[in-house]
């Protein structure tokens, strides 16, 4: 019976991951190869460790388990992948072999309950270890998770009311934001961080470096692959502005480069390197170098400068200290001229702060006027726009009208303590250090004995923060899980693993059912909402603003019906699933019925109003109401996002 309980978990996952390989795919051919790649790697080592596979066959069911979840993670990679480095996705094959290998070996040199922790985690990232092109990542990290948490230790008594109200608010700030699928994507992978985090805060701390170790792998070999396309592309300069490569925001690219770059400077002073991980890490930082010279990303490279500095400065000596400064301010001046006259990005160009100070302020004055005590939730950055009382005379508004107009996107906050504000407002953001002062007075924590015993953990951290100053990068899903790995290190330094008594086990079952529950539900819906907008997707396009836009030519070539949908399915499914049956459905009857859902599901109006002037002037339907709702469209969109003729 000791057993029973995990074994039906494994079997229910092993099923949850057949039918998501059944759900519909682009890529039908790379599904079946990848499949057959992994089952035979797996049947290979098999055979080759025979003896041990019928001594212990359960450890290779888990084996299993990872397997496959690495072949659904590499599957969904591939449904999104703008790169194409080589024809029939080969460069994702190779990719995938690479990390099947890497798998296997762990899997031969780990123990039992290593690879019981590390197992599905190593499956996952390929997720959190660089940009990825994945539209719902939270359902493999979900499936790991599960996997990870049936073996694992949840919080013991002495914090478990701490736990349980921690988990209480997640699941209320994912609740308010169920309908908007963007706000709930963030929502569940700070949810799945927070269980990743009470996970690993039982390892010993070399599994936890390996994991992070893993990442850096993951991280060179996917730049090889993609530095490989660059050097293909005849259109490609280095010195060139772009705001992303292969669709992959610059911004993004050189934050997660610079938080490779400051653990592969942590883990270089860990007294237990040999020469081959110093070589390993080294390989680390200079592909990362490249991205900054590719990327050009004034904020992190200042942010590495500030970090470097930081390690020397508390690695030499009273003496030498005064020396180092002044070296430091050179080169810093130096790098600032190269800017200044071999790129098209200067440091002294103050045009960028700007329209960032514009949007600050922006965010902090409308959380204060419309949501003051809780904020637009965890995507404010489509729903600021439209509660503006301000007078679009004002400079600071035509800042962000020019962005909203020059980017087609939403203005972003480029600031995650900003973002945090407008996503929470004032009580979130009380919460949040209410929280953090009494973790640091039940445990009597000393925050400066802690910098103190882990200055180089402290560096990283602090710098990350500075960084944030300047943008929004810590909800993107591989900074978010690198860091709570980073933060995590702090804890095992001195961590005692306690043993739990038989109540807590009881308590510890209820936790992972709820959650497993609510995991299974979410996962489910946005498999079905992957698996719906690929099936059709020839009758859409992608649009920034409104989700989706009709293909005039959907009906000539593409007859397939689609399912109709009630109120209480478009409320569970979301608004990217709602949009999209917007967008796709032409008959009349439909049209009238989703614009009529529009009003009673959205908690902005504007998009409701513009799609249903769209529908009246296409089908001639009651033309004398269209100024009518143009004028309440006017009221709605103060910036004009869905009146076409000023974008």
């Amino acid at each position: 019976m000791k057993r029973f309980y995990p074994f039906v978990i494994d079997f229910v996952i092993l099923v949850g991951i057949s039918i998501l390989f059944q759900t519909y795919t682009n890529q039908k051919n790379f599904k079946l190869d990848i499949i057959g790649l992994g089952i035979f790697s797996f049947l290979v080592y098999s055979i080759y460790r025979w003896r041990v596979f019928v001594k212990d066959p359960l450890h290779f069911w888990n084996l299993l388990h990872v397997i496959l979840l690495t072949c659904f993670v590499f599957l969904k990679i591939a449904e999104y992948d703008p790169i194409q480095i080589f024809p029939q996705k080969l460069g994702i094959k190779l990719v995938t072999l690479i990390w099947l290998l890497f798998i296997l070996i762990s899997f031969h040199k780990l123990s039992v309950k290593q690879f019981q922790n590390l197992g599905p985690f190593l499956a996952m990232v390929p997720v959190l270890s660089f940009i990825d092109f994945m539209a719902y990542p939270s359902v493999p990290i979900a499936i790991a998770l599960l996997l990870t948490l049936r073996n694992s230790d949840l919080p013991t008594k002495e914090i478990k009311p701490l736990y349980l109200f921690e988990l209480i608010i997640l699941f209320l700030i994912i609740g308010r934001d169920w309908w908007d699928d963007f706000a709930l994507q963030r929502g569940v992978l700070i949810l799945e961080a927070f269980l990743f985090f009470q996970i690993i805060r039982n390892w010993e701390k070399n599994d936890l470096i390996l994991f992070l170790k893993s990442c850096i792998f993951f991280y060179i070999i996917n730049s090889i692959f993609i530095y490989f396309a660059l050097y293909l592309d005849p259109k490609f300069q280095i010195t060139s502005y772009r705001e992303n490569v292969y669709l992959i925001p610059v911004s993004l690219l050189a934050s997660n480069s610079l938080l490779m770059i400051m653990m592969s400077v942590l883990f270089w002073f860990e007294p237990t390197q040999n020469k081959s991980e110093k070589i390993f890490l080294l390989i680390a930082f200079l592909v990362s170098v490249i991205w900054f010279g590719i990327t050009v990303s004034r904020n992190s490279i200042g942010s590495l400068f500030v970090f470097l500095f930081f390690v020397l400065y508390i690695r030499q000596d009273q003496t030498k200290k005064k020396n180092l400064l002044y070296g430091f301010i050179t080169i810093v001046a130096a790098i600032g001229f190269a800017f200044l006259f071999f790129t098209e990005k200067s440091i002294f160009n103050l045009g960028s702060t700007a329209v960032r100070l514009s949007i600050w302020g922006f965010y902090i004055i409308n959380t204060l006027q419309e949501n003051p005590f809780f904020g637009f939730g965890l995507y404010p950055e489509n729903k600021i726009p439209f509660d503006s009382a301000f007078n679009l005379k004002s400079e600071s508004l035509h800042y962000i009208k020019d962005y909203i107009i020059n980017f087609d996107s939403f203005p972003l906050a480029h600031n995650l303590y900003v973002q945090f504000f407008g996503s929470f407002g004032i009580l979130g953001l009380f919460l949040v250090l209410g929280l953090f002062f009494y973790c640091l007075i039940q445990k009597r924590i000393n925050l400066a004995n802690v910098f103190k015993n882990n200055q180089l953990v402290s560096i990283v951290l602090f710098v990350w923060m500075l960084h944030e100053l300047y943008d929004f990068n810590s909800l993107e899903i591989s900074n978010l899980f690198v860091l709570v790995g980073i933060s995590a290190i702090l804890i095992l330094k001195k961590q005692d693993v306690l043993v739990e008594k038989q109540n807590q086990v009881l308590g510890k079952r209820f936790s992972f059912l709820v959650i497993a529950i609510f995991l299974i539900i979410v996962s489910f819906r946005f498999s079905y909402v992957d698996h719906f907008t690929l099936k059709f997707a020839r009758k859409v396009i992608p649009h920034n603003f409104e989700f989706y836009l009709p293909r005039k030519d959907s009906v000539a070539k593409f007859n397939q019906s689609m399912p109709e949908f009630s109120l209480t399915d478009y409320f569970f499914f979301g608004n990217k699933f709602f949009f999209y049956n917007l967008a796709a459905k032409d008959d009349l009857e439909s049209n009238l019925k989703q614009l009529n859902y529009c009003f009673e599901l959205q908690n902005y109006r504007a998009i409701c109003y513009s799609k249903l002037i769209q529908f009246q002037s296409k089908e001639n339907y009651f033309p004398t109401l269209i100024p009518l709702f143009q004028y309440f469209l006017n009221l709605h969109d103060p910036f004009g996002i869905y009146q076409r003729e000023q974008l």
